[in-house]
């Protein structure tokens, strides 16, 4: 029996992807834009209740360095590129109104593979 694929990122969060699209391309990484297109949510990280890391990779992908996107007119999101500088392997959501009811995140996402 073959395992269900989750859902690609710009189904369930599309104002996300365009958002991240537009900002990665002005900030000069057009191939990281393009890698958008193909992430998956694997869902939302179980560190804490409150957590807003949202999972985009597989465990173990994840590189050790961050690209920032915050400040007083864009959305506080940070983007965790993955140990090839490829695509990405997770994001913190921090001031992007995703539409989810208050509370949810942690745990509550859809296509949550756990942690």
């Amino acid at each position: 029996m073959s395992e269900i694929e989750p859902p690609l990122l710009v189904d369930v969060h599309p104002a996300l992807v365009s958002f991240l699209d537009a900002a990665l391309v002005a900030e000069g990484e057009p191939a990281l834009a393009r890698s958008l297109a193909g992430l998956r949510l694997h869902g939302w990280s179980r560190c804490s209740p409150a957590c807003v890391h949202l999972r985009t990779a597989p465990e173990g992908r994840a590189g050790s360095t961050w690209i920032h996107f915050d400040g007083d007119v864009a959305p506080g999101v940070w983007l965790q590129p993955d140990r090839e500088r490829e695509s990405f392997a997770g994001m913190e959501i921090c001031g992007f109104d995703l539409g989810l009811p208050a509370g949810a995140g942690s745990g509550s996402g859809s296509g949550d593979g756990g942690t």
